[in-house]
């Protein structure tokens, strides 16, 4: 599994876009150094044999003032002298007649080129290569000059290595530092994802955390987080004004109520009483909404929080299957349960009573006879709560709105109930850190609140 995850991880980095930007830099990098090395090199190798072939001329200055002052034995010491140098390492000499008749220096240096000419000296490997130039002292008199290259060669040489180290290290640096951007980007991004997953699941509570250093992500995560704190605060006006809403509606309704049932009460008249009973039946539902309307807000306001105790689930579970057993029967149905004993959670015992008791009614209202429903309880470190039936299911394109207020299938319109049954169990269970997950029994609902 964890080999799974470190894929599923590296496939994330490798397609994030500040890794691919990180590579495209890179590859930018690359050029511009090769077309550094280039450009330096093509220099380098010119300013390299400038300063060569600049060494030959000045020898051929001071020889031909050896040659103006002391004649060509002059010449001749001064050359068998620079050749036993070390000053003049690399350098070679050759002084001869026009009928090639050589008087001092190196046999092999080419004569009578006025011309650079590069030559490889006898015995020597091919890429040893002298540049060298002849010029005419007298009309019978050449002296040529050459130098060894190897220098041009080595530095030629040591560019290439440079810029084939180059090669090979850029590219690997370049996807390290990707790798380090997009693992630092990713964590930015990680944290607001995980936040929103919190919003969805848990509510408007959850902010995205800030680093401290007020970077572009910390601008962002305070914009979302300003963004998150109106809505929440618009949303608390609308629970609010819907809450009051039902307050202010409840006492009118209560007081027609109590007037429809004086009025039943006081005729005897049938036509008017049945319609005092439909209206009476009316109002009830009504104000049945209306509680359940008051019920969600004080669960969502969270203030029964603070009230919260250990609570032995088990015993509480079995308790409302002893309670509803007759009610399943009476309406040709089955109840059956697996609870196994001392499974506690910490919580509000009355709102898991209502929580557990409106699935249970919700599965009596809404299946047919000779339907079987079951609830299940299991886990100690995590707590499941199971209401199973075969009956006709849910849509699963329809159950995540089953949640939602007011939410009605098409197949409950008929019925009497407000949508607000599942909203309830959603918000005791959300009070609770629990989640309500709805599947498909094969057939019918399964309903699993897992804490």
């Amino acid at each position: 599994m964890e080999r799974v995850t470190s894929l599923l991880h590296l496939r994330s980095v490798l397609a994030s876009a500040s890794f691919r930007l990180t590579i495209a830099c890179a590859g930018a990098f690359v050029l511009v150094v090769l077309i550094v090395f280039a450009v330096g090199g093509i220099a380098t190798v010119l300013v390299l044999d400038r300063e060569l072939k600049s060494q030959v001329e000045d020898e051929f200055a001071d020889l031909k003032d050896v040659f103006a002052t002391s004649g060509e034995a002059g010449l001749v010491r001064a050359i068998e002298n620079r050749q036993r140098s070390v000053y003049t390492e690399g350098l070679s000499y050759r002084l001869s007649t026009f009928g090639n008749r050589l008087l001092a220096g190196k046999a092999f240096l080419p004569d009578f080129a006025e011309t650079w000419t590069e030559f490889v000296p006898p015995g020597n490997d091919e890429d040893e290569v002298h540049a060298s130039r002849a010029v005419r002292l007298s009309d019978d008199l050449w002296l040529a000059v050459a130098i060894d290259r190897e220098s041009l060669k080595d530095s030629i040489d040591h560019l290439l290595t440079g810029a084939a180290w180059t090669l090979a290290i850029a590219p690997l640096l370049a996807l390290l530092c990707g790798w380090m951007m997009s693992m630092m980007v990713l964590r930015r991004i990680d944290a607001v994802t995980r936040t929103t997953v919190r919003i969805r699941e848990e509510g408007l509570q959850a902010r995205v955390p800030l680093s401290g250093s007020g970077d572009e992500f910390d601008r962002l995560a305070s914009n979302i987080n300003a963004m998150l704190d109106s809505i929440e605060a618009l949303t608390r006006n609308i629970e609010q004004v819907s809450a009051g809403v039902a307050h202010n509606l409840r006492s009118p309704l209560s007081r027609l109520r109590n007037t429809l049932e004086r009025l039943r009460q006081e005729t005897h008249e049938p036509k008017l009483l049945a319609v005092a009973d439909g209206a009476s039946e009316e109002v009830a539902s009504i104000l049945k909404t209306f509680d359940a309307l008051l019920r969600i807000g004080q669960i969502d306001s969270g203030t029964r929080r603070a009230g919260f105790q250990p609570v032995d689930l088990s015993a509480l579970v079995t308790d409302l299957v002893d309670t509803y057993e007759p009610v399943t029967s009476a309406a040709g149905k089955r109840l059956t349960a697996a609870i196994p004993p001392d499974i506690r959670i910490h919580g509000d015992a009355e709102l898991l009573v209502q929580m557990i008791a409106n699935l249970v009614e919700n599965a009596v209202e809404h299946t047919p006879e000779h339907t079987n429903i079951a609830i299940g309880l299991a886990g100690q470190s995590q707590v499941s709560l199971t209401v199973a039936d075969d009956g006709p299911g849910i849509p699963a394109e329809e159950r995540r709105h089953v949640l939602e207020r007011f939410y009605r299938l098409d197949r409950s319109l008929r019925s009497n109930g407000s949508g607000l049954g599942l909203s309830i169990v959603q918000a005791i269970a959300k009070l609770h850190g629990a989640q309500v997950i709805l599947s498909d029994n094969r057939p019918g609902l399964h309903v699993e609140v897992r804490f």
